[in-house]
């Protein structure tokens, strides 16, 4: 009787899309056995563990980030800090504005709040959009309470009294505490409360004062005090700012990392209010990584499907990497120019330093598209840096007095020590002596900079070797490599020229084969391919790799020689050798 009792399947269920299903036996087991993923040694020594497996909820996904990134704790502290013995509302240029804008709202707001003592309100001008859920029309803002001695309330402010305005509320509250402790690791008791409140004239507070969430929840599930509101506001600052590493398709399983604060402020700016932005961002400082998070936020506000959305590059592999996310339609410059986009209404442009003008004027076409629905224009966000200029034709790019308005990414998260001491000598040579297609006051973005420290890997510079020598040194420090657990999509060969692929491509197989190593190599159009990827320093511009070797680079006029390579040494995230 005990061993049948033993084999039956654990009492365990889960729910998934409104449905609850009991757990087999074999997802049970899965569940109890999962651990954090291994990482190959130089990537366990670069990253930290922000939220492990070991001691989260079962749904969760383990998230990290760089070392010398700011730590989730540092986060919350920077952006949702407990204030000590009484209420505030952050961020504070968001509640002033909305102050300015609806008169009666500050009133309503502190009314609201007068039962509480000590806690943060913060506030969104959509909460559901944060949540990756659809903007509600009629909303002037959401605002989130976290206080002492309550369960947070998440209050909905409408312009005018809406039927639907308790659903929405209700839904995106249920959302929040979901990812509170499925994404965010929340591991004490949470609910979230809903109450919706109306600002119009002809309807007062006091007659929604029966949408709040009418279930009594015993005490345990409010904040008892500091340490307990700032252990959800952590989980908070990974729901808003955790997003699916890179690192995924090459570990086999899901991994968030963070976005830093400088990114989370520009990606948190209004899109309604912001629909032509210039985005500079230094080498390593999460470009391409904000302009797909910012394509997902297009579709929320806007609820518009992935088609209407445009992602503009100058290469066909990013075109591929960005199109394999299936969150837009994405085109190289070429065929931007070349065809009709009658469908698209927002667009976004990344790597905008590399475009060129002969086929066309491509930012005069961007304009034209976006604006043309005169009563609600789209949305057309830039993305560049200078210093990664691979020409010295014209870009098409506005002078930059006209890149306005403009950001700047300037916290530079991707590479190691040495790869940014080496990126840091090349800018002084461009600043000594600019190519005249920078503009000099771009320059000047140097001096913000600021590079995180602590993550290792190596930089090698080597000078005067043949092509078979530098085809054996290839192979056998790939073979090093694989020994120590990383894999050839783990690495990228990189040339000046699309025609000498085809030269160094036999020669390096052919070194593989004497290492008794039997590898794939391949252009960099198929990223997530088990293979060594072998491709020009151009083709390969906004994508990375850990491993990059880059052989014989070299320009058309020296002027431009040490944007080539910035260009090639920040495609490394931790271990570059430059043949020269």
């Amino acid at each position: 009787m005990e061993a049948n009792h033993c084999s039956l399947a654990p009492k365990s269920w889960m729910v998934r899309e409104k449905y609850i299903r009991p757990l087999t036996t074999e997802e049970w087991v899965e569940k109890m056995m999962d651990a954090d993923p291994e990482f190959p040694p130089d990537f366990a020594e670069a990253f930290e563990s922000q939220l492990s497996l070991s001691d989260s909820p079962s749904l969760c996904r383990p998230v990290y980030s760089k070392k010398g990134l700011e730590h989730k704790a540092d986060l919350q502290q920077h952006l949702f800090p407990v204030p000590p013995g009484h209420l505030e509302c952050t961020p504070e240029s968001l509640w002033k504005e909305l102050s300015l804008q609806h008169e009666g709202l500050k009133e309503l707001i502190h009314k609201q709040m007068r039962p509480f003592s000590q806690g943060i309100v913060i506030l969104s001008r959509s909460w559901a959009v944060d949540l990756n859920l659809q903007e509600k029309p009629g909303v002037i803002c959401d605002a989130l309470l976290i206080a002492q001695n309550s369960t947070p309330i998440l209050y909905t402010i409408l312009r005018e009294q809406d039927a639907e305005g308790q659903d929405y509320c209700t839904r995106t509250a249920f959302t929040l505490k979901q990812k509170l402790v499925n994404m965010g690791g929340y591991t004490g008791k949470v609910c979230v409360r809903a109450k919706v409140l109306c600002l119009s004239p002809e309807s007062s507070a006091e007659a929604l004062e029966a949408a709040v969430s009418p279930m009594d929840y015993p005490a345990s599930y409010s904040l008892a005090g500091t340490q307990h509101m700032e252990a959800l506001l952590q989980s908070l600052v990974i729901v808003l700012l955790g997003f699916r590493s890179l690192l995924s398709d090459q570990l086999g399983c899901e991994v968030l990392n963070l976005l830093t604060a400088q990114q989370y402020e520009i990606f948190s700016r209004s899109l309604r209010k912001n629909r032509e932005l210039f985005v500079h961002g230094l080498p390593g400082s999460g470009k391409t990584i904000m302009a797909m998070k910012i394509m997902e936020k297009i579709r929320n506000v806007f609820h518009c499907e992935a088609h209407r959305i445009l992602y503009v590059c100058e290469n066909q592999p990013l075109r591929n990497f960005i199109s394999d996310r299936n969150i837009c339609r994405a085109e190289t410059r070429k065929t931007f120019l070349r065809e009709n986009f009658e469908h698209i209404q927002h667009i976004v442009i990344d790597e905008a330093q590399n475009f060129r003008t002969e086929d066309g004027d491509w930012y005069r076409k961007a304009k034209t598209i976006t604006q043309r629905e005169k009563d609600c224009p789209g949305v057309l966000w830039i993305f560049l840096d200078y210093f990664q200029t691979s020409h010295l034709g014209h870009s098409g790019l506005p002078p930059l007095s006209a890149q306005y308005p403009r950001e700047e990414l300037t916290r530079v998260v991707r590479n190691a020590d040495e790869i940014a001491e080496y990126i840091q000598q090349e800018m002084q040579l461009i600043i000594e002596n600019p190519p005249t297609n920078i503009p000099h006051e771009y320059l000047a973005i140097l001096s913000e900079a600021k590079w995180v420290p602590g993550v290792p890997g190596t930089t090698k510079i080597i000078k005067n070797f043949t092509l078979e020598q530098i085809a054996t040194y290839v192979a056998d420090t790939c073979r090093c490599f694989f020994e120590r657990g990383y894999s050839p999509k783990d690495v990228a060969v990189l040339v000046s020229t699309a025609t000498e692929v085809e030269q160094y491509q036999s020669k390096l197989l052919k070194a593989m084969r004497k290492k008794k190593m039997v590898v794939q190599l391949s252009d960099a159009c198929d990223m997530l391919g088990e293979h060594i990827v072998l491709d020009s320093v151009r083709r390969f511009s906004g994508l990375e790799r850990s491993i990059v070797f880059g052989i014989h680079p070299r320009t058309a006029d020296p002027a431009i020689l040490p944007n080539i390579l910035i260009c090639l040494a920040s495609r490394a995230k931790q271990h570059p050798y430059i043949f020269l």
